[in-house]
C-alpha cells in the first residue's frame, strides 16, 4: 500500500521480433540500469523488475511525479531503444488523482491522462 504523496509506477518495455535474443539481453541490462538511475533521481523507495517473454517490466514507488517529469524521464530513455522496442509507464498517484500513461518509442513520447472521477 502507498500513501498519498507517493505514486506507483508500472512500466514495461516490449521487444519486437527483429530483436535477437543476444541483443534482448544487452538491452535488458542497459534499460534496467537507466531505469534504476532515473528512479533513483526521483527518490524511489521501491523498485523491482521482472521479465516474461519479450517484455521487461518494472514496478516502483516514487514521490508524486508531474506529467512533465514523467514525459522527460521517458524521453531520456528513447536514445537507448532499438527500432522494434517500445515502452509504456503508468503513473498511479495516491489519493485517487489523475492517472498518467506515457507510451514511447524511437518516434517519441505520447502522454495520456485519465481524469479521476
Amino acid at each position: 500500500m502507498h500513501d498519498a504523496g507517493y505514486s506507483v509506477l508500472v512500466g514495461e518495455f516490449q521487444f519486437g521480433p527483429e530483436i535477437s535474443f543476444e541483443r534482448f539481453r544487452e538491452l535488458e541490462d542497459i534499460l534496467k540500469n537507466a531505469v534504476m538511475d532515473a528512479l533513483g533521481d526521483f527518490g524511489a523507495t521501491h523498485l523491482e523488475f521482472s521479465s516474461c517473454g519479450d517484455y521487461l517490466r518494472f514496478q516502483s514507488q516514487v514521490p508524486d511525479l508531474s506529467p512533465d517529469a514523467l514525459r522527460q524521464a521517458c524521453t531520456a530513455l528513447i536514445p537507448l531503444l532499438d527500432a522494434g522496442v517500445k515502452g509504456r509507464v503508468v503513473c498511479v498517484p495516491g489519493g485517487f488523482g489523475d492517472v498518467d500513461t506515457a507510451f514511447f518509442s524511437r518516434l517519441g513520447v505520447h502522454l495520456v491522462t485519465t481524469k479521476a472521477p
